[in-house]
């Protein structure tokens, strides 16, 4: 199976003060297309960074992290402002949609980002809140529903650009566990489509669904075993 992403030696170091700061050390791992690849440890291990640079949020100290036949250590700010427009989708444990608007035009921002005409981005946009289930609430604002349904429109956000892979940080951490469960029923529903997660979680049943489960400590990758999903 082809390589999604591929990250290599992959090192992250913040200087405060007179002081290095080591977030991540020395990190390989190979996300395969149409995998579902969890990332767990502790507060502190490293695995929101991880998550922020794949997504080309931040860059790294050393290593590579590479995405098709891009690496992205190599981009520049505009470069990297393009790979997060087409390539990533993000779902954020606090959904972060913006509140005035309704959920067909929460979605449809990243499209209006790509310059992508009018007509289209309804249509898609529509397209993807089918996806999820919420086809009829196309017209509500986030105050107009529940946290699933929050959620559900963030991910429909995360998909609308056909990204190749979709992270997830925390995706079920604002959520009960029922409505948790609905949002993994979606992200394994998703994965049979060929769609690629990487998520970090703290929550071993959420890491159940995943294809491998990556463990994080002080930074460095210390186990990899074999998930539900496999």
């Amino acid at each position: 199976m082809a390589s999604a992403v591929r990250v290599i030696d992959l090192r992250k170091e913040y200087v405060i003060g007179a002081q290095t700061l080591t977030v991540l050390r020395d990190v390989d791992l190979d996300i395969e297309a149409g995998e579902i690849v969890a990332v767990m440890g502790p507060s502190g291990s490293g695995k929101s960074t991880l998550l922020n640079l794949v997504g080309g949020l931040d860059t790294p100290t050393s290593g590579s992290i590479v995405a098709g036949e891009a690496d992205l250590a190599t981009m520049d700010d505009e470069a990297l402002a393009r790979y997060r427009r087409d390539s990533v989708g993000f779902i954020f444990q606090s959904f972060n949609l913006v509140p005035s608007l309704t959920a067909r035009q929460n979605v449809q921002l990243p499209l209006m980002f790509a310059g992508i005409a009018p007509a289209e981005r309804e249509r898609r946009a529509l397209e993807a809140l089918t996806q999820v289930g919420l086809a009829e609430r196309v017209g509500h604002l986030p105050t107009e529903m529940s946290g699933g349904e929050q959620q559900r429109v963030a991910t429909a956000r995360a998909i609308i650009n056909d990204p190749a892979i979709i992270l997830g940080d925390e995706p079920t951490g604002n959520l009960d566990s029922k409505t948790g469960e609905e949002i993994l029923a979606l992200i394994r529903t998703m994965n049979a489509a060929g769609r690629t997660f990487l998520i970090t979680t703290h929550d071993p049943y959420v890491a159940s669904i995943a294809h491998r489960i990556v463990h994080l400590a002080d930074g460095a990758v210390v186990d990899i075993v074999t998930g539900g999903g496999a």
